[in-house]
Protein backbone atom coordinates (compact mmCIF):
# COMPACT_ATOMS: atom_id res chain seq x y z
CA UNK A 1 0.00 0.00 0.00
CA UNK A 2 2.97 2.48 0.67
CA UNK A 3 4.90 1.97 -2.18
CA UNK A 4 1.40 2.19 -4.36
CA UNK A 5 0.98 5.52 -2.95
CA UNK A 6 4.58 6.31 -3.39
CA UNK A 7 4.03 5.63 -7.02
CA UNK A 8 0.73 7.79 -6.98
CA UNK A 9 2.52 10.56 -5.01
CA UNK A 10 5.52 11.49 -7.11
CA UNK A 11 3.57 11.88 -10.50
CA UNK A 12 1.14 14.16 -8.35
CA UNK A 13 4.16 15.74 -6.87
CA UNK A 14 5.85 16.56 -10.31
CA UNK A 15 2.96 17.42 -12.04
CA UNK A 16 2.97 20.25 -9.20
CA UNK A 17 6.06 21.42 -9.87
CA UNK A 18 5.77 21.76 -13.43
CA UNK A 19 2.37 23.53 -12.97
CA UNK A 20 4.64 26.08 -10.56
CA UNK A 21 7.59 26.44 -12.56
CA UNK A 22 5.24 27.47 -15.75
CA UNK A 23 3.75 30.63 -13.24
CA UNK A 24 6.89 31.36 -11.62
CA UNK A 25 9.16 31.61 -14.79
CA UNK A 26 7.29 34.31 -16.36
CA UNK A 27 7.62 36.09 -13.24
CA UNK A 28 10.94 35.93 -12.55
CA UNK A 29 11.78 36.60 -16.31
CA UNK A 30 9.92 39.90 -15.92
CA UNK A 31 11.51 40.84 -12.82
CA UNK A 32 15.04 40.09 -14.33
CA UNK A 33 14.58 41.48 -17.53
CA UNK A 34 12.70 45.02 -15.88
CA UNK A 35 15.98 45.18 -14.13
CA UNK A 36 18.63 45.17 -16.86
CA UNK A 37 19.46 47.76 -19.63
CA UNK A 38 18.68 47.05 -22.98
CA UNK A 39 22.08 46.66 -24.14
CA UNK A 40 22.41 43.82 -21.20
CA UNK A 41 19.03 42.34 -22.31
CA UNK A 42 20.11 42.18 -26.21
CA UNK A 43 23.69 40.53 -24.83
CA UNK A 44 21.60 37.48 -23.28
CA UNK A 45 18.25 37.76 -23.12
CA UNK A 46 17.56 34.62 -20.90
CA UNK A 47 20.57 35.61 -18.55
CA UNK A 48 20.92 37.22 -15.48
CA UNK A 49 21.19 41.08 -14.93
CA UNK A 50 25.12 41.98 -15.41
CA UNK A 51 24.05 45.03 -13.15
CA UNK A 52 20.57 45.73 -11.23
CA UNK A 53 19.10 49.08 -12.75
CA UNK A 54 15.85 50.92 -11.51
CA UNK A 55 16.50 52.89 -14.94
CA UNK A 56 13.50 51.07 -16.51
CA UNK A 57 11.09 52.22 -13.54
CA UNK A 58 12.03 55.71 -13.44
CA UNK A 59 12.04 56.28 -17.48
CA UNK A 60 8.38 54.41 -17.41
CA UNK A 61 7.27 56.47 -14.69
CA UNK A 62 8.41 59.69 -15.31
CA UNK A 63 8.61 59.90 -19.43
CA UNK A 64 6.07 58.00 -20.42
CA UNK A 65 3.34 58.54 -18.47
CA UNK A 66 2.88 55.35 -16.34
CA UNK A 67 3.17 57.27 -13.17
CA UNK A 68 -0.64 59.39 -13.55
CA UNK A 69 -1.87 56.15 -15.10
CA UNK A 70 -1.28 53.96 -12.12
CA UNK A 71 -2.62 56.74 -10.00
CA UNK A 72 -5.96 57.56 -12.31
CA UNK A 73 -6.02 53.61 -12.31
CA UNK A 74 -6.38 53.18 -8.47
CA UNK A 75 -8.62 56.05 -8.72
CA UNK A 76 -11.23 54.43 -10.69
CA UNK A 77 -11.03 50.90 -9.85
CA UNK A 78 -11.30 51.75 -6.25
CA UNK A 79 -14.01 54.03 -6.69
CA UNK A 80 -16.05 51.49 -9.18
CA UNK A 81 -15.49 48.70 -6.72
CA UNK A 82 -16.35 50.30 -3.46
CA UNK A 83 -20.17 51.33 -5.31
CA UNK A 84 -20.50 48.01 -6.63
CA UNK A 85 -19.69 46.02 -3.39
CA UNK A 86 -22.19 48.31 -1.49
CA UNK A 87 -25.00 48.30 -3.96
CA UNK A 88 -24.52 44.40 -4.81
CA UNK A 89 -24.09 43.57 -0.99
CA UNK A 90 -27.68 45.35 -0.30
CA UNK A 91 -29.24 44.12 -3.43
CA UNK A 92 -27.68 40.49 -2.71
CA UNK A 93 -29.21 40.51 0.88
CA UNK A 94 -32.85 41.51 -0.64
CA UNK A 95 -32.93 38.93 -3.34
CA UNK A 96 -31.61 36.04 -0.89
CA UNK A 97 -33.29 36.87 2.27
CA UNK A 98 -36.68 39.48 1.53
CA UNK A 99 -40.01 38.74 -0.19
CA UNK A 100 -39.15 40.10 -3.32
CA UNK A 101 -41.41 39.53 -6.05
CA UNK A 102 -40.20 37.30 -8.56
CA UNK A 103 -36.14 37.10 -7.13
CA UNK A 104 -35.39 34.24 -8.18
CA UNK A 105 -36.32 35.36 -11.96
CA UNK A 106 -34.53 38.56 -11.10
CA UNK A 107 -31.44 36.62 -10.08
CA UNK A 108 -31.41 34.19 -13.11
CA UNK A 109 -31.60 37.13 -15.53
CA UNK A 110 -28.06 38.23 -14.09
CA UNK A 111 -26.82 35.18 -15.86
CA UNK A 112 -28.23 35.96 -19.22
CA UNK A 113 -26.73 39.67 -18.94
CA UNK A 114 -23.42 37.93 -18.02
CA UNK A 115 -23.22 36.42 -21.30
CA UNK A 116 -23.32 39.24 -23.40
CA UNK A 117 -19.79 40.28 -24.51
CA UNK A 118 -18.21 43.24 -23.71
CA UNK A 119 -17.84 44.51 -27.55
CA UNK A 120 -21.09 44.13 -28.29
CA UNK A 121 -22.18 47.06 -25.38
CA UNK A 122 -19.13 49.13 -26.19
CA UNK A 123 -20.91 51.29 -29.26
CA UNK A 124 -24.38 51.73 -27.16
CA UNK A 125 -22.46 52.85 -24.26
CA UNK A 126 -20.85 55.18 -26.13
CA UNK A 127 -23.19 56.46 -27.48
CA UNK A 128 -25.13 57.11 -23.88
CA UNK A 129 -22.34 58.65 -22.34
CA UNK A 130 -21.68 61.36 -24.93
CA UNK A 131 -24.71 62.45 -25.34
CA UNK A 132 -24.25 63.22 -21.14
CA UNK A 133 -21.06 64.60 -21.86
CA UNK A 134 -19.34 61.71 -19.71
CA UNK A 135 -16.73 60.50 -22.03
CA UNK A 136 -13.52 61.71 -21.13
CA UNK A 137 -14.42 61.71 -17.74
CA UNK A 138 -13.31 59.31 -14.77
CA UNK A 139 -17.31 59.62 -13.49
CA UNK A 140 -18.31 57.49 -16.80
CA UNK A 141 -16.07 55.18 -16.63
CA UNK A 142 -16.66 54.38 -13.00
CA UNK A 143 -20.78 54.07 -13.92
CA UNK A 144 -19.60 51.81 -16.73
CA UNK A 145 -17.50 49.61 -14.50
CA UNK A 146 -19.96 49.54 -12.22
CA UNK A 147 -22.79 48.95 -14.24
CA UNK A 148 -21.19 46.13 -15.50
CA UNK A 149 -20.00 44.62 -12.72
CA UNK A 150 -23.09 44.53 -10.73
CA UNK A 151 -25.02 41.28 -12.33
CA UNK A 152 -21.94 39.18 -11.15
CA UNK A 153 -21.68 40.61 -8.15
CA UNK A 154 -25.25 40.89 -7.19
CA UNK A 155 -25.64 37.24 -8.49
CA UNK A 156 -22.67 35.91 -6.66
CA UNK A 157 -24.02 37.66 -3.39
CA UNK A 158 -27.20 36.29 -3.59
CA UNK A 159 -25.92 32.73 -3.69
CA UNK A 160 -23.78 32.96 -0.93
CA UNK A 161 -26.22 34.67 1.46
CA UNK A 162 -28.79 32.41 1.01
CA UNK A 163 -26.52 30.17 3.39
CA UNK A 164 -27.35 32.23 6.23
CA UNK A 165 -29.57 30.75 8.52
CA UNK A 166 -32.73 31.95 8.99
CA UNK A 167 -32.88 31.87 12.78
CA UNK A 168 -30.61 34.59 12.85
CA UNK A 169 -32.56 37.25 10.43
CA UNK A 170 -35.57 36.43 12.46
CA UNK A 171 -33.41 37.14 15.66
CA UNK A 172 -32.37 40.86 14.44
CA UNK A 173 -35.63 41.73 13.18
CA UNK A 174 -37.39 40.69 16.75
CA UNK A 175 -34.43 43.04 18.41
CA UNK A 176 -35.63 45.92 16.01
CA UNK A 177 -33.48 45.50 13.28
CA UNK A 178 -33.86 47.18 10.00
CA UNK A 179 -32.75 46.78 6.75
CA UNK A 180 -29.42 48.92 6.64
CA UNK A 181 -28.65 47.54 10.23
CA UNK A 182 -29.54 44.02 9.51
CA UNK A 183 -26.70 44.21 6.94
CA UNK A 184 -24.60 46.32 9.12
CA UNK A 185 -24.85 43.67 11.93
CA UNK A 186 -25.31 40.41 10.50
CA UNK A 187 -24.61 40.25 6.72
CA UNK A 188 -21.16 41.47 6.80
CA UNK A 189 -20.16 39.62 10.09
CA UNK A 190 -21.14 36.21 8.58
CA UNK A 191 -21.06 37.06 4.89
CA UNK A 192 -17.72 38.66 5.49
CA UNK A 193 -15.35 36.18 3.36
CA UNK A 194 -17.54 36.02 0.33
CA UNK A 195 -17.55 39.62 0.23
CA UNK A 196 -14.18 39.99 0.50
CA UNK A 197 -13.84 37.58 -2.10
CA UNK A 198 -15.88 39.53 -4.29
CA UNK A 199 -14.13 42.94 -3.81
CA UNK A 200 -10.82 40.91 -4.73
CA UNK A 201 -12.01 39.38 -7.99
CA UNK A 202 -13.98 42.74 -9.14
CA UNK A 203 -10.59 45.06 -8.53
CA UNK A 204 -8.70 42.45 -10.81
CA UNK A 205 -11.08 42.24 -12.80
CA UNK A 206 -11.72 46.28 -13.52
CA UNK A 207 -8.03 46.83 -12.65
CA UNK A 208 -7.06 44.50 -16.06
CA UNK A 209 -10.05 45.76 -18.04
CA UNK A 210 -8.62 47.65 -21.44
CA UNK A 211 -11.89 47.85 -23.94
CA UNK A 212 -13.95 50.26 -21.90
CA UNK A 213 -10.46 52.62 -20.22
CA UNK A 214 -9.10 52.82 -23.89
CA UNK A 215 -12.07 54.07 -25.73
CA UNK A 216 -13.85 56.17 -22.88
CA UNK A 217 -11.23 57.61 -21.51
CA UNK A 218 -9.41 58.92 -25.04
CA UNK A 219 -7.50 61.86 -23.17
CA UNK A 220 -3.79 60.71 -22.76
CA UNK A 221 -3.61 62.79 -19.30
CA UNK A 222 -6.32 60.66 -17.80
CA UNK A 223 -5.66 57.14 -19.13
CA UNK A 224 -5.94 54.25 -16.99
CA UNK A 225 -2.60 51.65 -16.54
CA UNK A 226 -3.47 49.02 -18.64
CA UNK A 227 -4.27 51.23 -22.12
CA UNK A 228 -1.26 53.60 -21.07
CA UNK A 229 0.90 49.79 -21.21
CA UNK A 230 -0.52 48.54 -24.41
CA UNK A 231 0.58 52.08 -26.17
CA UNK A 232 3.94 52.15 -24.66
CA UNK A 233 4.16 48.20 -25.74
CA UNK A 234 3.04 49.30 -29.50
CA UNK A 235 5.60 51.63 -29.49
CA UNK A 236 8.91 50.33 -27.93
CA UNK A 237 8.28 46.60 -28.57
CA UNK A 238 12.27 46.41 -29.56
CA UNK A 239 12.93 48.31 -25.55
CA UNK A 240 11.66 44.54 -24.13
CA UNK A 241 13.13 46.07 -20.56
CA UNK A 242 10.97 49.20 -20.66
CA UNK A 243 8.24 46.66 -21.43
CA UNK A 244 8.78 44.76 -18.56
CA UNK A 245 8.96 47.43 -15.81
CA UNK A 246 5.53 48.40 -17.42
CA UNK A 247 3.87 45.15 -16.91
CA UNK A 248 5.62 44.39 -13.59
CA UNK A 249 4.01 47.24 -12.53
CA UNK A 250 0.92 46.46 -13.69
CA UNK A 251 1.19 43.19 -12.04
CA UNK A 252 2.39 44.83 -9.18
CA UNK A 253 -0.89 45.91 -7.34
CA UNK A 254 -3.19 42.88 -8.48
CA UNK A 255 -0.03 40.12 -7.05
CA UNK A 256 0.11 42.28 -3.33
CA UNK A 257 -3.57 42.47 -3.22
CA UNK A 258 -3.83 38.71 -4.01
CA UNK A 259 -1.17 38.53 -1.13
CA UNK A 260 -2.86 40.44 1.48
CA UNK A 261 -6.07 38.82 1.01
CA UNK A 262 -5.62 34.89 -0.24
CA UNK A 263 -6.87 34.41 3.26
CA UNK A 264 -10.16 35.55 2.27
CA UNK A 265 -10.62 34.60 -1.13
CA UNK A 266 -9.87 30.51 0.01
CA UNK A 267 -12.86 31.11 3.01
CA UNK A 268 -15.22 32.68 0.70
CA UNK A 269 -14.39 30.17 -2.58
CA UNK A 270 -14.58 27.41 -0.29
CA UNK A 271 -17.88 28.46 1.47
CA UNK A 272 -18.93 29.11 -1.92
CA UNK A 273 -18.33 25.50 -3.23
CA UNK A 274 -19.76 23.94 -0.23
CA UNK A 275 -22.78 25.77 -0.90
Amino acid sequence: MTSLNSRVRWPIFLLLVLMAATIIYPLFFLVSSSLRTNSDYLNNPLGLPSSISFENFVVIWNTYGAGPAFLNSLYVVTIAMIITILLSTSAGYALAKLPVPGAKLITGSFVSVMLIPGQVLILPIYLMLSRLGLVGDFSGLIVVYVATSLPFAVFFLSVSFRAIPDELLEAIRLDGAGFFRTIRSLILPVGGSSIATLAVLQFLGMWNELLYAFILLPDDSKRLLTPALAQIGDRYLNQQPLVSAGLLLTASVPILLLVLASRYVMQGLAAGVSR
